[in-house]
């Protein structure tokens, strides 16, 4: 096997563990670091991961890290691989059976509401507010172009995301407050994910949604988002009803420098019958939205649906329509004549042909509905 991880991401795990680093060894490029036991064991490997005997003497290293920390050997790689990780694991998981798949429409669900969260959290810090019409915001993508799928684990089914720890010290801030550390923008991000999911579920547990919203729309920082519950929401699995489970592990190389480890819990559980409150909560901070009847859209045509009639093939369709500069999915039940139109635009255009449309935009969760149709035309035409 061979290992996929860096000299340094090894170096500053066994640092996080409490091993000192021999920096006399450097100058022979290689990594020697102390056990923090006295017990004059050692860690040692070259500094540079294409050395060839990097794989042989990391493995040593990784056999010694097993013998001192009791885990296994997978879980301490995958612990490498994050040392300077904030990471997000969530857990669909079931008290009664293990749960190691979910259905394909449920895995993308949970993705999609995951990418949702991140925006959510990353604009609630770039720009504070309980709802967000946008989550376009440079920071929230940034934040999201930087996240990285990790591995699933055994046992239960769990979707696990991290973000690089990219914390700095400024050397002129006022050490006697504590404020040297520069908090990087994903780990507000994520820590403001995990304060806002502890404060729902404290909020559906005291039966005190009310009063907890009315306090948190007059925050300079609200912990209660719109977009995130509505992202909360997409990760119930419809199908089988399972709970699900948020659980935060902060980078250990940042906690070995000294930044500050977020107070809120780092594990929060969802059961499947708070589904309806969090509902609520997002009823109650429900935006006004604009109502979109009777205006013409500007699209493209995404996938045929449609099913053969007495008047040739008609039926649904989905739509990338352009409303307000944001790219938005739609569906439409198309007549028949509706539906030859949308086929020359998908099919005969290459896909690049434009259609125009007027009708009634309706909101969905990730797929909107356009009804009450009465105009369908290439836009060309």
């Amino acid at each position: 096997m061979n290992l996929d991880f860096s000299a340094i991401e090894l170096r500053d795990y066994g640092m996080s563990l409490g091993w000192t680093l021999v920096k006399e060894a450097l100058k022979d490029q290689l990594f020697v670091l102390n056990s923090p036991n006295h017990d004059y064991r050692q860690l040692a490997f070259p500094y540079d991961e294409t050395d060839p005997s990097f794989q042989e003497m990391a493995k040593v290293s990784l056999t010694k890290l097993e013998a001192f920390t009791g885990r296994k050997l997978n879980v301490i790689t995958d612990e490498i691989r994050e040392v300077n990780d904030d990471v997000l694991s969530i857990r669909f998981f079931s008290e009664t059976k293990n749960v190691n798949s979910l259905s394909f429409e449920e895995a993308v669900e949970a993705i999609e509401s995951t990418k949702q969260m991140i925006l959510a959290a990353g604009s609630s810090v770039a720009n504070p507010g309980i709802y967000h019409p946008k989550l376009n915001r440079s920071a929230p993508k940034e934040l999201l172009r930087k996240t990285r799928f990790r591995h699933t684990h055994e046992g239960s089914f769990i979707l696990r995301i991290s973000s690089p720890f990219e914390g700095t010290i400024d050397p002129q801030a006022d050490l006697f407050n504590g404020t040297n550390h520069v908090i990087p923008f994903g780990r507000k991000s994520f820590e403001w994910m995990s304060s806002s999911a502890q404060k729902i579920q404290e909020a559906i547990q005291t039966d005190s949604i009310a009063d907890w919203i009315e306090i948190e729309k007059n925050a300079p920082i609200p912990m209660i988002n719109y977009n995130f519950c509505d992202a909360l929401l997409g990760l119930f699995d419809e199908q089988n009803e399972l709970p699900f489970e948020l659980n935060f592990q902060w980078s250990r190389n940042s906690i070995k420098q000294g930044f500050p480890v977020p107070p809120s819990s780092t594990k929060t559980k969802f059961p499947y019958s708070v589904k309806a409150k969090i509902q609520e909560v997002k009823h109650r901070i429900e935006p006004a939205l604009k109502n979109y009847s009777g205006e013409i859209f500007i699209g493209t045509v995404e996938s045929l649906n449609g099913e053969e009639g007495l008047e040739g093939r008609q039926g649904e369709v989905t739509l990338s329509l352009l409303v307000d500069g944001e790219i938005v999915k739609a569906k439409a039940n198309l007549t028949a004549d509706q539906y030859r139109k949308a086929y020359d635009a998908h099919i005969q255009i290459g896909g690049r042909g434009y259609i125009k449309i007027r009708g009634q935009l309706n909101s969905g969760r990730r797929v909107k509905a356009l009804e009450q149709i009465t105009e369908f035309v290439l836009a060309s035409s």
